[in-house]
């Protein structure tokens, strides 16, 4: 699964100075949670993937990327609405709705790593007098995602081929858990290791020996960055008028 991975396209989302994206994050997050119109929910989410089509990213691979929380995420609000409001078509309707804000979160998050690399991503936090430390370790937090996925998918395939079996059951969370603990062991010793060659590389290179620290001049605010942040003005406002 290659999830929060960077991936390169000729594309306008992609050309875009990444300040109007983490922008474009904000916003859409924000508007998502400030209205609670069903059908704004829904259209906002549609927006969404209509700049994850502009993108020219790969469809299968966003897919992959957030099927499970596609599966997972309204069943499990569902539950807890009708054990909270009670067995009604309310709950389950209110549910969906609230599932819908948080895969929109998830999308919108996947899309802006997808198109930003992780050089651009730093140097756009920076610009935003985000402490350089700070910004480094959120950058390299984030590129750990597809590490942490691949080595728990390798660690899972090692032990189905030593004839592990793995159970995932609602109904059985003790014996889901347990059969698990083969895999959360050997992955948390690899990403601790991974952390330490990490930190020893980081210290070879004399991370933090300048105060002083230069940038190249890759940032560039131009017409398409005016643009975007007219047309993210323009649905904010729309989205506040929705409340």
């Amino acid at each position: 699964m290659k999830f929060y991975e960077y991936v390169y396209r000729d594309s306008f989302v992609h050309r875009l100075d990444p300040r109007v994206k983490l922008a474009w994050l904000f916003v859409f997050s924000s508007a998502v949670f400030l209205t609670s119109q069903p059908w704004a929910v829904t259209a906002i989410f549609l927006s969404c993937i209509a700049v994850g089509l502009l993108a020219k990213l790969p469809q299968g691979q966003i897919w992959d990327s957030i099927k499970l929380f596609v599966i997972l995420m309204p069943l499990s609000y569902i539950v807890l609405y009708l054990f909270l409001i009670g067995i009604k078509w309310q709950a389950v309707f209110e549910a969906l709705v609230f599932s819908e804000k948080f895969l929109l979160l998830i999308l919108a998050s996947i899309i802006f790593t997808m198109t930003t690399s992780a050089r651009d991503m730093l140097l756009s936090l920076v610009k935003i007098k985000v402490p350089y430390t700070f910004a480094f370790m959120l950058t390299i937090a984030i590129r750990f995602i597809p590490l942490i996925f691949k080595e728990t998918n390798n660690v899972i395939n090692a032990q189905r081929a030593r004839a592990h079996e793995f159970v995932f059951s609602l109904l059985r969370p003790v014996d889901t858990v347990k059969s698990f603990v083969p895999v959360i062991i050997p992955v948390f010793t690899l990403l601790l290791k991974r952390a330490y060659e990490l930190s020893l590389s980081i210290d070879a290179r004399g991370f933090g020996s300048q105060k002083k620290i230069t940038y190249p001049d890759r940032l560039k605010f131009g017409a398409d960055e005016i643009l975007a942040s007219v047309a993210m003005a323009g649905f904010l406002f729309f989205a506040l008028k929705m409340l």
